[in-house]
């Protein structure tokens, strides 16, 4: 399942959720691995000043403790992630905002709520703030199976798994409330 794509010079970094890897394909179409997880499931991608952030759902059943934000250099020789952030269940994105802040995105509630495998249960997703000390903080909630977030300066825009986009505007005065 590639779940996410990131360009880079020379082509793009792709998730690919059910080897817990990224690979690496330059633009002339050839394909290498760039990093291998355990049992993790990455999602989202984000790179910035040559570093690589991956969003992690973690192994199903997708509990809190193993939805993580972790980062690697971009160009290092094997490289070895770092964790920058965990706490919450399903997290499919991640993003770098206004004022240089990073985002995360969850997908939401899932352990007890719904099926192994499944979604997130409906209006459970969240905006959260990606802090220095390696937690995350719920900016907005309910919202409805979130995928994938961006940015164009402090509007969020967060596609949903049944078609919708959503705008979230000023996103940085939810920082200091």
């Amino acid at each position: 399942v590639q779940f996410a794509l990131q360009p880079v010079a020379g082509g793009f970094l792709v998730t690919d959720g059910h080897l817990n890897r990224i690979l690496r394909v330059s633009s002339e179409g050839q394909v290498t691995q760039s990093i291998q997880f355990e049992n993790i499931v990455p999602t989202g991608l984000a790179v910035t000043h040559g570093t690589v952030f991956l969003s992690q759902a973690g192994p199903i059943p997708h509990d809190p403790a193993t939805g993580k934000v972790v980062s690697f250099p971009l160009n290092a020789a094997g490289p070895i992630a770092h964790e920058v952030a965990s706490g919450y269940s399903l997290l499919v994105d991640v993003e770098p905002g206004p004022d240089g802040a990073l985002y995360a995105l969850s997908q939401g509630d899932s352990p007890g709520d719904v099926p192994p495998a499944s979604p997130a249960a409906p209006d459970s997703g969240e905006l959260l703030l990606v802090n220095r000390n390696g937690s995350l903080t719920e900016l907005v909630h309910e919202l409805d199976l979130p995928t994938s977030l961006d940015f164009v300066g402090d509007t969020a825009f967060v596609t949903t798994l049944n078609g919708e986009v959503w705008k979230i505007t000023n996103v940085s005065k939810f920082i200091n409330e």
